[in-house]
């Protein structure tokens, strides 16, 4: 009854809430702006674990006696992840400062997604060197091959999708981790967990983004250059 009657005055939000709390509500609002690309960002990060392992499923594997599996290749990404995190904070970040260019929040973001989406484009390439291996394989020999049923010693080499991964590995250092000292450092003292909150559910966004663009076309060539184009 209290509250409803205090609504029905026309009251201000700073009389019903407090200053405080309507200006950190403000605040917050203003940090969540920053996150509203970041779901196109997990859409394509996230793909590591589902489109990327499909395409190093056609590739050969064998090195020396050992063969990697295809979802093996994911151990790359947390060790670059180790390795990277100290050479950017001690190696790339001051050189950057050093020629001038712009090293906040904002700009390591935006370097990150555009990382991301180059990775997308190495990673069309390689399918497209897949694709013309089983083409000039076909030709030769006057079989019809496809990418999936290529004799493996024709196959490209897994380790061939390490650039990619490398890649799309310092664009998550630019990007993810920027994004989350960025929620942590301007979110109100009292919102900081909704706002990291917040942020893991762009993650949520980004699934839903895929499942909604994955079908656009059966060939795996064009979808690697049609998520690329989404992040740019």
């Amino acid at each position: 009854k209290v509250s409803w009657a205090m609504a029905s005055s026309k009251m201000k939000p700073e009389e019903l809430y407090g200053a405080k709390k309507v200006a950190e509500t403000k605040q917050l609002f203003r940090v969540l702006a920053v996150f509203i690309p970041f779901p196109f960002f997990w859409a394509l990060f996230e793909q590591q674990g589902s489109r990327w392992i499909v395409q190093a499923k056609r590739m050969n594997g064998a090195l020396g006696d050992i063969t990697i599996k295809p979802d093996q290749m994911q151990v790359f990404n947390p060790l670059l992840i180790l390795c990277l995190i100290p050479v950017f904070e001690t190696v790339v970040y001051p050189m950057m400062k050093k020629l001038g260019l712009p090293t906040g929040a904002t700009f390591r973001m935006v370097a990150g997604m555009v990382l991301v989406a180059l990775s997308f484009v190495i990673c069309g390439f390689v399918e497209l060197s897949m694709e013309e291996r089983v083409a000039a394989y076909n030709e030769k020999h006057l079989t019809s091959y496809t990418l999936e049923t290529l004799p493996q010693a024709n196959q490209l080499h897994i380790l061939t999708t390490i650039p990619q991964i490398f890649v799309i590995t310092c664009g998550e250092i630019l990007c993810s981790i920027t994004g989350l000292e960025f929620a942590y450092a301007y979110a109100p003292t009292s919102m900081k967990s909704v706002c990291q909150s917040f942020f893991l559910l762009t993650n949520a966004f980004g699934n839903v983004i895929t499942i909604i663009f994955t079908k656009a076309t059966k060939r795996d060539l064009h979808l690697y250059f049609m998520w690329a184009g989404i992040e740019v």
